[in-house]
């Protein structure tokens, strides 16, 4: 695993998807450090003196792939003061000390014929960014089967729709399945929030002999899925990996 490091990044692009959703492409100044998709940094707004401590900060899970040296992606939602910050004070041209990367949230699976199953709420689809970016610039398809679940609130909040369905297209062994709160999406996707029971119930339906689940977004649904998947829904914690986040 790569050594953190601190590093500073100009940022060069901001998309806003909603008034509490954005995305940040940031250009390090130098050679970006090392990472394995699923992993985070720690972004301060302050400016970070290298003779004193690192400023308040807060972490963010890297959405871009590993194949660009010096670039980097975040997808940023408000989730409280700090985050509120940086949605509301970040533009393009601002320079944003970082250090990372840091993290175990690695898709990474046990045997040959374990499903790996994603499961993102909303921002929560950015720890799976990268391993779905750099899988489909592969274009070899995917070790393991994978079955990605991704719900929010409305189509336009389907960030990574795109990203998904090229997946989808390119790899074989890959599957999207999309949960929409409302508003009309994707015409097969299912109504309402992400359903974990009939997520585990799927993963019964086709047979597999065993699933890992990677659950990804608010801390309060991730919470519930891990309970229930180990406590109602046969799973065994070390099927149930989690990346919460408040």
């Amino acid at each position: 695993m790569a050594q953190p490091v601190h590093f500073k990044a100009l940022v060069t692009k901001v998309e806003r998807h909603s008034p509490d959703v954005a995305t940040y492409l940031l250009e390090c100044a130098g050679r970006r450090p090392r990472f394995k998709p699923g992993q985070f940094v720690h972004l301060a707004l302050d400016e970070y003196d290298p003779s004193s401590h690192w400023p308040d900060s807060r972490v963010f899970s890297i959405a871009s792939g590993c194949a660009c040296p010096n670039l980097l992606r975040l997808t940023i939602s408000r989730q409280g003061k700090y985050t509120s910050r940086v949605l509301d004070e970040v533009r393009e041209g601002r320079v944003l000390s970082l250090k990372g990367p840091y993290g175990e949230f690695v898709v990474r699976p046990r045997d040959a014929g374990e499903r790996i199953v994603l499961v993102a709420g909303g921002t929560g689809i950015t720890p799976f960014c990268a391993f779905m970016e750099d899988a489909a610039a592969a274009a070899l398809g995917v070790a393991n089967p994978v079955h990605l679940y991704y719900g929010a609130r409305s189509p336009d909040l389907l960030i990574y729709r795109e990203l998904a369905e090229e997946c989808a297209r390119k790899l074989p062994g890959f599957r999207v399945t999309y949960y929409l709160e409302e508003g009309d999406g994707p015409p097969d996707a299912r109504r309402g929030r992400i359903d974990i029971a009939q997520v585990a119930a799927d993963q019964r339906a086709s047979g597999v002999g065993s699933c890992a689940y990677y659950l990804s977004g608010p801390k309060v649904m991730i919470t519930a899925f891990s309970r229930r998947l180990t406590q109602e829904l046969g799973a065994s914690p070390g099927q149930v990996l989690v990346d919460a986040w408040d």
